[in-house]
C-alpha cells in the first residue's frame, strides 16, 4: 500500500472507511513510521482545534463583520484569500468536523485581516505579533508573517510563494539549512544542498545595528504538507534565559538571502520587533523558579504561556530524567496534567522539543481560562536505568507453556505467545492508553498490521514505581536483531503500573531457535515530590 495521503487520514480519524479499508491502512501504518507520525501530528492539530470548543461565544454580528473586512480586503491582497479558501476547505471535514471549522475558519480570517471584530475572540488571536514584512525577486515572494516568544524561542512564521502558490517545505529548509553538519541524518534524509545554504544568512540587531544574535542560533522547521493545507514555516530563533532577558525593546530581524530553491537573488529583508509588545502578546508569564532535589538534576520552572486556544509550561531539566506535574485551579481541581508514563495526562495536546508549531518549545494543553487562579505542582521525578537481567526464551516451550519470569519485589514478566507471520494478514499490535484533550480516558484501539516477521507477546506486573521496561537488546540465535517495541500501559486498583507489550522482530521467515532479551531499560518514579509554584497572570497589555 502507497503512503496515506491527506485524505485518507482524515478519513481514517473520522471513522468513515470500510473495515477492510481499516485494516489495510493498519498494516501500512505499523509498518511506515512517516505515515504514523504523519497521523499523530495529524492527531494532535485536530485536538488543538477540538479545544477552541470552548472559546467564548462570538456576537452575532460577527459573521458579518468578518465579511465586510473580507470584501474589503480582496481588492488589496487575492492571495491572502486564496490561503484563506484553502483552510476553509481543508478544515471542512464532514459532521465530525463542521464545529472545528467554524472555530478555525474565524481564528485564520481574524488574523489574515489583522482585525479583531470582537473583543472576546480577541483573547484567542492576540497572541501573535503581525510583521507583514516581504520581499520579492525572481519571482519568488518572501514573506515574515507573525511571531512570538517566550524565554527559549523567538518563532517566526514565514513563506515563500511563486505564482501564487506556496513553494514546498524544502525550499525554506534548504535555505535555511545552514547549521546542519555535512553527512548528517538530516542532511542526507533531506538531501540540503549546503552549498546554496551556506550563501544565506540569518542574524539580529539592536536598533543601532550591533550583532546580538547570530545564524547558528537559527533553525528551521515546517508542517508537513499532507497535514496542512497550506506549508508553514517556522524559523526559530534559540535564546537562553541571558539574552531573553537582555534583550532591547527594539530588536530588527535580518535575512540576508542569496540562494532560494536553486536560483541565485537578492532576499534581503528586515523585520523590525517590539519586544516589549511581543512579549505582552505572546500572553507570557515568565517564572524563572527551580527545585533542586537532592541527589537528583534541578528542575525549572521557566514560565507558561497562551497562544491561541492552547497555554503551554515551558520547563528544562539539569541532565537526564523526566518529570511529571500539574496544573490545579483555585478549586483545587486539576486542569492540566503531564504523565511521563502517560497513564495520568489531563488535557495534554502535544509535549516535548517539537517545533512545527509557532513558539512551541514546552508542554502544550487546552487553554487555561484566564480568570482562573492556578498552581503549578512538581509531582514525580522519572528516571531510567538499566536492569541487569538476561531472558533465554524457547520459542518452541513457550507454545506450550508460557514462561514466567520472577523479576523481585513482586514484579513478575510472563512470555505468553510467540508466533512467526510469513503471510499477509492482519495482526494486533496494543498502543498507549492516554487521556484526550478533554481529560477523558480513551485507550486507543489496538493497531493492526500485516508486517511479516515474529511477534514475541508479553505482560508484565510491576509496581507502583516501576512504570515500564523497555529498550531491551534483542539476539535471535545469538545474533543483535532490529525490532519494534508496542505497549500499552495502566494501573491496576492498587496502583501497581502493569503492561502489554508485542515485540516485532523483522526479518525473519522462519522460527528463531532462540530469542535473547538482554538488559532493558526500566522507567522509576519517585513520589515523594510536594512543590507548588503560583503561575500568576500574563502581563497585562
Amino acid at each position: 500500500m502507497k503512503c496515506l495521503i491527506f485524505k485518507q487520514m482524515i478519513a481514517y480519524l473520522d471513522g468513515e472507511v470500510t473495515l477492510q479499508e481499516r485494516q489495510r491502512m493498519d498494516g501500512h501504518l505499523a509498518a511506515c513510521s512517516a505515515c504514523r507520525t504523519a497521523l499523530e501530528s495529524c492527531m494532535s492539530e485536530f485536538a488543538a482545534l477540538d479545544a477552541l470548543d470552548d472559546a467564548p461565544s462570538l456576537p452575532d454580528s460577527f459573521t458579518n463583520e468578518v465579511m465586510e473586512k473580507i470584501s474589503t480586503k480582496a481588492a488589496e491582497d487575492k492571495n491572502e484569500l486564496k490561503m484563506l479558501d484553502l483552510i476553509l476547505n481543508a478544515c471542512w471535514r464532514g459532521s465530525m468536523r463542521k464545529k472545528m471549522a467554524v472555530a478555525t475558519a474565524g481564528l485564520a480570517i481574524a488574523i489574515s485581516i489583522g482585525t479583531y471584530t470582537s473583543p472576546t475572540f480577541a483573547s484567542y488571536v492576540q497572541s501573535l505579533l503581525n510583521l507583514q514584512a516581504e520581499t520579492k525577486d525572481q519571482d519568488i515572494v518572501f514573506k515574515v508573517k507573525r511571531a512570538v516568544i517566550n524565554p527559549k524561542v523567538i518563532s517566526l512564521e514565514m513563506e515563500f510563494i511563486k505564482d501564487g502558490k506556496h513553494l514546498p517545505l524544502d525550499v525554506p529548509g534548504e535555505a535555511f539549512s545552514f547549521n546542519m553538519v555535512q553527512g548528517s541524518s538530516e542532511h542526507q534524509f533531506h538531501k540540503y544542498n549546503l552549498e546554496n545554504s551556506n550563501k544565506n544568512d540569518v542574524y539580529v540587531t539592536d536598533e543601532k545595528g550591533n550583532r546580538i544574535i547570530n545564524r547558528s542560533k537559527v533553525s528551521y522547521s515546517g508542517m508537513h504538507p499532507q497535514i496542512d493545507s497550506i506549508p508553514i514555516s517556522i524559523l526559530n530563533i534559540s535564546l537562553d534565559d541571558e539574552t531573553f532577558e537582555k534583550l532591547p525593546e527594539q530588536v530588527i530581524v535580518h535575512f540576508d538571502l542569496n540562494r532560494v530553491d536553486g536560483k541565485p537573488g537578492k532576499w534581503h529583508l528586515t523585520a523590525p520587533i517590539n519586544v516589549k509588545e511581543l512579549k505582552q502578546k505572546s500572553n507570557l508569564v515568565v517564572l524563572n523558579k527551580t527545585y533542586q532535589m537532592p541527589g537528583r538534576p534541578a528542575f525549572h520552572l521557566i514560565g507558561w504561556q497562551s497562544i491561541n486556544a492552547i497555554s503551554q509550561i515551558i520547563t528544562s531539566i539539569d541532565g537526564r530524567g523526566n518529570y511529571g506535574y500539574q496544573v490545579k485551579n483555585k478549586k483545587g481541581e486539576v486542569v492540566a496534567a503531564k504523565d511521563p508514563s502517560r497513564v495520568q495526562n489531563k488535557n495534554l495536546i502535544t509535549s516535548g522539543d517539537e517545533s512545527e508549531k509557532l513558539g512551541h518549545v514546552g508542554t502544550q494543553f487546552k487553554r487555561f481560562e484566564e480568570d482562573e487562579d492556578l498552581t503549578f505542582e512538581l509531582t514525580a521525578y522519572y528516571w531510567s536505568e538499566s536492569l541487569q537481567q538476561t531472558i533465554t526464551i524457547d520459542p518452541q516451550a513457550v507454545s506450550r507453556m508460557p514462561q514466567v519470569i520472577d523479576l523481585g519485589e513482586g514484579k513478575t514478566l510472563k512470555i505468553t505467545k510467540v508466533e512467526l507471520k510469513t503471510d499477509d494478514s492482519f495482526r494486533p499490535l496494543p498502543r498507549n492508553t492516554v487521556k484526550k484533550v478533554f481529560g477523558e480516558t480513551e485507550p486507543y484501539q489496538d493497531m493492526r498490521t500485516s508486517a511479516k516477521g515474529v511477534y514475541l507477546e508479553m505482560e508484565g506486573i510491576l509496581d507502583k514505581k516501576t512504570v515500564e521496561l523497555f529498550d531491551w537488546n534483542i539476539k535471535v540465535n545469538n545474533q543483535d536483531w532490529k525490532s519494534f517495541d508496542y505497549t500499552r500501559r495502566e494501573q491496576d486498583e492498587n496502583g501497581k503500573y502493569k503492561f502489554r507489550k508485542v515485540i516485532h522482530i523483522e526479518d525473519l521467515d522462519k522460527m528463531p531457535e532462540t530469542i535473547t532479551l538482554e538488559n532493558p531499560d526500566v522507567l522509576k518514579k519517585n513520589t515523594s515530590i510536594d512543590w507548588k509554584v503560583p503561575l500568576g497572570k500574563p502581563m497585562p497589555e
